[in-house]
């Protein structure tokens, strides 16, 4: 009989722990569809402009990871000496690809030369292989002839939509 009470105690505890794990699985995929990802929730360049900067440089940092980066945010918030995001990717030919990142959340407004010229004085400074730049904006004329022959990339508000529909 005692035999029996030490069974019946024992599948108890068994049954509870699966409830609790079934449970606490639940709630971790009812979190994930409550907190979709900002990619998914933000495809428009109207939708983009209207997100924080925060949420911005958040979405640009999701974006990345989707393209195979592992990234960071910078730790200052506010003045951050121009860069927003640091990322590393593995690569077949070198040890690690290096790379920063300039989000600019602008409703009309165009990146000036002076932001690129910015960041690619950074890239220098930081011994990183590559520079992106990405607006919901647009960039001026200048700033295109600028980063020819140089690891710099632009991704203006059209492009970064694209993207988007890509990788969400």
């Amino acid at each position: 009989m005692h035999f029996d009470t030490f069974l019946e105690i024992k599948s108890i505890g068994v049954l509870l722990f699966f409830s609790f794990l079934i449970l606490y699985k639940l709630q971790s995929i009812f979190h994930s569809f409550q907190q979709k990802s900002l990619l998914k929730k933000n495809k428009t360049l109207k939708k983009l402009k209207r997100l924080s900067w925060d949420d911005f440089e958040l979405l640009v940092m999701e974006l990345f990871v989707k393209k195979g980066w592992k990234v960071s945010g910078n730790e200052k918030k506010g003045a951050d000496g121009g860069v927003d995001i640091w990322m590393q990717k593995k690569s077949f030919t070198k040890k690690n690809i290096s790379a920063i990142v300039q989000c600019k959340r602008y409703d009309d407004a165009l990146v000036t030369i002076k932001v690129i010229r910015e960041m690619f004085g950074l890239m220098h400074e930081y011994d990183v292989d590559e520079v992106y730049v990405v607006t919901t904006s647009r960039f001026t004329k200048e700033c295109y002839h600028f980063i020819e022959g140089k690891k710099i990339t632009l991704i203006d508000g059209r492009a970064l939509e694209k993207l988007i529909m890509k990788y969400s």
